[in-house]
Protein backbone atom coordinates (compact mmCIF):
# COMPACT_ATOMS: atom_id res chain seq x y z
CA UNK A 1 0.00 0.00 0.00
CA UNK A 2 1.32 3.43 -0.96
CA UNK A 3 1.63 5.86 1.98
CA UNK A 4 -1.16 8.38 2.07
CA UNK A 5 -3.48 6.11 0.16
CA UNK A 6 -6.50 4.55 1.77
CA UNK A 7 -7.21 0.84 1.48
CA UNK A 8 -10.12 -0.08 -0.77
CA UNK A 9 -12.33 -1.10 2.16
CA UNK A 10 -11.76 2.20 3.94
CA UNK A 11 -12.26 4.10 0.67
CA UNK A 12 -15.68 2.52 0.29
CA UNK A 13 -16.47 3.37 3.90
CA UNK A 14 -15.41 7.00 3.42
CA UNK A 15 -17.47 7.32 0.27
CA UNK A 16 -20.48 6.18 2.27
CA UNK A 17 -19.91 8.88 4.88
CA UNK A 18 -22.55 11.54 5.01
CA UNK A 19 -21.97 15.14 4.16
CA UNK A 20 -18.87 17.06 5.26
CA UNK A 21 -16.54 14.11 5.91
CA UNK A 22 -17.03 12.78 2.36
CA UNK A 23 -16.59 16.25 0.88
CA UNK A 24 -13.43 16.79 2.91
CA UNK A 25 -12.03 13.44 1.71
CA UNK A 26 -12.81 14.08 -1.94
CA UNK A 27 -11.48 17.64 -1.72
CA UNK A 28 -8.27 16.30 -0.19
CA UNK A 29 -7.99 13.67 -2.95
CA UNK A 30 -8.59 16.25 -5.69
CA UNK A 31 -6.09 18.58 -4.01
CA UNK A 32 -3.43 15.84 -3.90
CA UNK A 33 -4.04 14.85 -7.52
CA UNK A 34 -4.18 18.49 -8.60
CA UNK A 35 -0.88 19.25 -6.90
CA UNK A 36 0.96 16.18 -8.18
CA UNK A 37 -0.37 16.25 -11.75
CA UNK A 38 1.64 19.32 -12.86
CA UNK A 39 4.74 17.82 -11.26
CA UNK A 40 4.22 14.53 -13.12
CA UNK A 41 3.56 16.30 -16.42
CA UNK A 42 6.62 18.50 -16.00
CA UNK A 43 8.79 15.47 -15.20
CA UNK A 44 7.51 13.66 -18.30
CA UNK A 45 8.17 16.73 -20.46
CA UNK A 46 11.68 17.23 -19.05
CA UNK A 47 12.58 13.55 -19.37
CA UNK A 48 11.19 13.39 -22.92
CA UNK A 49 13.10 16.49 -23.99
CA UNK A 50 16.32 15.07 -22.52
CA UNK A 51 15.85 11.82 -24.44
CA UNK A 52 15.05 13.63 -27.69
CA UNK A 53 17.95 16.04 -27.19
CA UNK A 54 20.41 13.19 -26.72
CA UNK A 55 19.00 11.42 -29.78
CA UNK A 56 19.37 14.54 -31.94
CA UNK A 57 22.93 15.14 -30.73
CA UNK A 58 23.87 11.53 -31.47
CA UNK A 59 22.22 11.70 -34.91
CA UNK A 60 24.16 14.87 -35.70
CA UNK A 61 27.41 13.27 -34.61
CA UNK A 62 26.69 10.21 -36.74
CA UNK A 63 25.86 12.41 -39.75
CA UNK A 64 29.12 14.31 -39.26
CA UNK A 65 31.04 11.02 -39.06
CA UNK A 66 29.33 9.79 -42.22
CA UNK A 67 30.11 13.03 -44.03
CA UNK A 68 33.77 12.82 -43.03
CA UNK A 69 34.10 9.18 -44.01
CA UNK A 70 32.09 9.79 -47.20
CA UNK A 71 34.51 12.51 -48.23
CA UNK A 72 37.50 10.26 -47.72
CA UNK A 73 35.95 6.99 -48.92
CA UNK A 74 33.09 8.20 -51.14
CA UNK A 75 30.37 5.87 -50.05
CA UNK A 76 31.36 3.04 -47.77
CA UNK A 77 34.79 1.65 -48.54
CA UNK A 78 36.17 -0.49 -51.30
CA UNK A 79 34.68 -3.71 -49.97
CA UNK A 80 32.46 -4.09 -53.01
CA UNK A 81 29.46 -2.30 -51.57
CA UNK A 82 29.54 0.95 -53.51
CA UNK A 83 33.00 1.98 -52.42
CA UNK A 84 35.63 4.07 -54.07
CA UNK A 85 37.03 1.46 -56.39
CA UNK A 86 37.53 3.38 -59.60
CA UNK A 87 39.31 0.78 -61.58
CA UNK A 88 43.00 1.22 -62.17
CA UNK A 89 42.72 4.95 -62.69
CA UNK A 90 43.46 7.02 -59.61
CA UNK A 91 42.17 10.36 -60.91
CA UNK A 92 39.08 12.23 -59.78
CA UNK A 93 36.94 9.10 -59.96
CA UNK A 94 34.97 9.84 -56.82
CA UNK A 95 33.11 12.71 -58.50
CA UNK A 96 32.28 10.57 -61.50
CA UNK A 97 31.31 7.67 -59.24
CA UNK A 98 28.86 9.86 -57.35
CA UNK A 99 27.48 11.31 -60.59
CA UNK A 100 26.89 7.95 -62.24
CA UNK A 101 26.25 6.07 -58.96
CA UNK A 102 28.47 3.26 -60.16
CA UNK A 103 32.16 2.41 -59.97
CA UNK A 104 34.24 1.41 -62.97
CA UNK A 105 34.53 -2.11 -61.59
CA UNK A 106 30.74 -2.44 -61.37
CA UNK A 107 30.34 -1.06 -64.88
CA UNK A 108 32.90 -3.53 -66.24
CA UNK A 109 31.11 -6.39 -64.48
CA UNK A 110 27.76 -5.36 -65.94
CA UNK A 111 29.14 -5.12 -69.48
CA UNK A 112 31.37 -8.17 -68.98
CA UNK A 113 34.56 -6.43 -70.11
CA UNK A 114 38.02 -6.34 -68.57
CA UNK A 115 38.93 -3.39 -66.43
CA UNK A 116 40.41 -0.69 -68.65
CA UNK A 117 44.05 0.24 -67.97
CA UNK A 118 44.76 3.97 -68.19
CA UNK A 119 48.54 3.99 -68.07
CA UNK A 120 49.99 4.43 -71.56
CA UNK A 121 48.15 7.49 -72.81
CA UNK A 122 45.05 8.27 -74.86
CA UNK A 123 46.24 6.30 -77.89
CA UNK A 124 46.76 3.11 -75.92
CA UNK A 125 45.59 0.17 -78.10
CA UNK A 126 44.42 -1.69 -74.98
CA UNK A 127 42.00 1.14 -74.27
CA UNK A 128 40.65 1.16 -77.81
CA UNK A 129 40.23 -2.64 -77.82
CA UNK A 130 38.44 -2.49 -74.50
CA UNK A 131 36.24 0.32 -75.75
CA UNK A 132 35.22 -1.65 -78.82
CA UNK A 133 34.52 -4.67 -76.60
CA UNK A 134 32.51 -2.43 -74.28
CA UNK A 135 30.48 -0.99 -77.16
CA UNK A 136 29.78 -4.48 -78.54
CA UNK A 137 28.70 -5.68 -75.10
CA UNK A 138 26.57 -2.56 -74.66
CA UNK A 139 24.78 -3.05 -77.98
CA UNK A 140 24.23 -6.75 -77.29
CA UNK A 141 22.86 -6.17 -73.77
CA UNK A 142 20.83 -3.14 -74.84
CA UNK A 143 19.12 -5.08 -77.64
CA UNK A 144 18.54 -8.09 -75.38
CA UNK A 145 16.89 -6.01 -72.63
CA UNK A 146 15.16 -3.42 -74.79
CA UNK A 147 11.71 -5.02 -74.55
CA UNK A 148 12.02 -6.64 -71.12
CA UNK A 149 13.33 -4.89 -68.06
CA UNK A 150 13.71 -1.12 -67.82
CA UNK A 151 15.83 -1.63 -64.69
CA UNK A 152 18.37 -3.80 -66.50
CA UNK A 153 18.32 -1.47 -69.48
CA UNK A 154 19.11 1.50 -67.25
CA UNK A 155 21.94 -0.43 -65.60
CA UNK A 156 23.46 -1.21 -69.01
CA UNK A 157 23.18 2.42 -70.14
CA UNK A 158 24.63 3.72 -66.87
CA UNK A 159 27.51 1.23 -67.10
CA UNK A 160 28.38 2.43 -70.61
CA UNK A 161 28.11 6.07 -69.54
CA UNK A 162 30.33 5.41 -66.50
CA UNK A 163 33.11 3.81 -68.52
CA UNK A 164 32.83 6.49 -71.22
CA UNK A 165 33.12 9.22 -68.58
CA UNK A 166 36.18 7.55 -67.10
CA UNK A 167 37.82 7.26 -70.53
CA UNK A 168 37.06 10.92 -71.31
CA UNK A 169 38.51 11.98 -67.97
CA UNK A 170 41.65 9.92 -68.58
CA UNK A 171 42.08 11.33 -72.09
CA UNK A 172 41.63 14.88 -70.81
CA UNK A 173 44.20 14.21 -68.12
CA UNK A 174 46.68 12.77 -70.63
CA UNK A 175 46.18 15.76 -72.95
CA UNK A 176 46.73 18.13 -70.04
CA UNK A 177 49.90 16.29 -69.05
CA UNK A 178 51.13 16.38 -72.66
CA UNK A 179 50.47 20.12 -72.88
CA UNK A 180 52.29 20.72 -69.61
CA UNK A 181 55.28 18.69 -70.72
CA UNK A 182 55.36 20.61 -74.04
CA UNK A 183 55.21 23.95 -72.26
CA UNK A 184 58.00 22.87 -69.90
CA UNK A 185 60.17 21.73 -72.82
CA UNK A 186 59.52 25.03 -74.66
CA UNK A 187 60.50 27.02 -71.59
CA UNK A 188 63.77 25.11 -71.34
CA UNK A 189 64.63 25.82 -74.99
Amino acid sequence: MIPGQLPVARLAAVAALPGPQCIRFTDNLVYRLGMSLPRIVSQVVILGSQILGKAFVEAYRQAARNARSGASQSGGGASGSGGTATGNYAGDGSVITRKHRMTVDEACQILNVNNVQFSSGPNNPTVSEELTNMLKAYERLYNANQDTSKYLLSKVVRAKDRISAEVELAQDLFKLQAEQSESLSQKKN
